[in-house]
């Protein structure tokens, strides 16, 4: 995922796309595999999705894409192509109905663009869509509206989700660290981490198992569970 923003490297605007992506996704049977914060320059995003696009099977981008001048992502991902930005006749045309020939400025002009191979990505929260070109998803940065558009693509991310199995301790980490190596050695089909809550005297946290295999994962948690009693 690349997300789009000065507002995010600066700390004005705390980021939950890639939150809300990461856990959506995760309920289709894909991992989310890299998070990229980047800011609004066009050599910084053209360069960043070029690799993550060669890397991934599939990236989506957050931000970028309104009506005011610091909104680029667009025409950078169509440089990143090497294609044509074009304004978009049925865009041009939504609009046109909506506001009128008088509301067409060039702010919501701005936001009928797009790389002119790209597909079109509708939703219910805005009349402006994102688009896909090849491999990349280009979605909004405002929560709602992005929230409604990955709605609209989760088909095409997997139909097998992933479960999870939590499990509370209140053990230091290195009690266990070696126990739990061994059992994450014998399943490579669950994934097994450890998350501390809180350390010193009075120790706390979660071991959290999760895969796509529900009777794996049951086996799993079983164990790390003997193994924590026999401690």
């Amino acid at each position: 995922m690349l997300v789009i923003g000065n507002e995010v490297l600066s700390g004005r605007t705390r980021e939950a796309n890639a939150w809300l992506a990461a856990q959506e996704l995760f309920g289709r049977g894909c991992k989310l595999a890299e998070i990229a914060v980047i800011p609004d320059e066009e050599t910084a995003i053209v360069s960043t999705l070029n690799r993550l696009r060669n890397q991934f099977d599939a990236v989506i981008t957050s931000g970028g894409i309104g009506p005011t001048h610091d909104d680029i992502t667009m025409e950078s991902v169509a440089k990143a192509f090497g294609v044509e930005l074009i304004e978009h006749r049925f865009i041009v045309q939504a609009m046109k109905e909506y506001y009128g020939n008088e509301g067409m400025n060039d702010g919501r002009r701005r936001m009928t663009r797009v790389p002119a191979p790209a597909s079109l990505i509708r939703c219910d929260k805005t009349i402006a869509p994102g688009a896909r070109i090849d491999n990349v998803y280009v979605l909004a940065g405002v929560p709602d509206i992005f929230a409604s558009q990955l709605e609209s693509i989760l088909d095409d991310f997997g139909s097998t989700p992933y479960q999870r199995h939590e499990i509370e301790v209140a053990l230091p980490e290195s009690l266990f660290a070696a126990g739990l190596t061994a059992i994450q050695q014998q399943y490579d089909d669950v994934e097994i981490g450890s998350y501390p809550g809180r350390c010193g005297p009075r120790p706390c946290g979660k071991i959290c198992l999760s895969s796509q295999n529900p009777e794996r994962l049951q086996q799993a948690a079983a164990d790390v569970e003997s193994m924590l009693k026999n401690l």
